[in-house]
């Protein structure tokens, strides 16, 4: 579980860097927050094993990637 998590943390932070280009920002709604969001659940799940390594990175990830995205709305008025 925490691989899956850290892989789709990864693809997250691929979307929230396009989202990142002036009028792209609605792509932060659509991609990269559901997506960051799954990632949080399965990283979270990936951690309550023994080896919570790679779940852990993808938390924070996440975590990072989640509150950039956030940033980046706020500053377009959650639309471009």
């Amino acid at each position: 579980m925490g691989l899956i998590g850290f892989i789709l943390s990864l693809v997250a932070g691929g979307f929230m860097l396009i989202g990142l280009i002036p009028l792209l920002g609605w792509l932060n709604w659509i991609t990269t927050l559901p997506i960051a969001i799954v990632a949080v659940i399965f990283s979270a799940l990936g951690t309550s094993k023994n080896r919570g390594g790679i779940g852990v990175a993808g938390l924070v990830i996440s975590i990072v990637v989640i509150l950039v995205a956030i940033g980046r709305l706020n500053l377009g008025c959650g639309i471009i």
